[in-house]
């Protein structure tokens, strides 16, 4: 969506017509880049709202838990993706059957 509006006193632009497309409310945050010549505004939080799920608590404790595997040397080196995706789908098949009443 493109709008046009005149700059008012002291620079003041409104977003009024797409804050709610946009999910804006007052007290949000938007970052404000220059950008090929023009300005580019996106929606932020603290964070950038489309990375907001990482600072989640319960993907923090997935990050914790894969740098804790990490450290401990608990992970797999492969030399292509064809080894990589074989793994997986064994993995996979092995969870599967542990999964079934005997």
């Amino acid at each position: 969506m493109a709008i046009v509006q005149q700059i008012q006193k002291r620079m003041i632009v409104s977003l009024a017509q797409i804050a709610k497309d946009l999910n804006l409310h007052e007290g949000d945050h938007v970052i404000i880049e220059e950008k090929d010549g023009g300005i580019f505004l996106r929606p932020v939080d603290w964070v950038d709202k489309n990375q907001k799920y990482f600072w989640t608590k319960v993907w923090q404790e997935k990050m914790n838990l894969s740098q804790e595997a990490l450290e401990k040397g608990e992970y797999k080196t492969f030399s292509n993706m064809e080894e990589a995706i074989k793994d997986l789908e064994e993995l996979a098949h092995a969870n599967n059957n542990k999964n079934q009443p005997i």
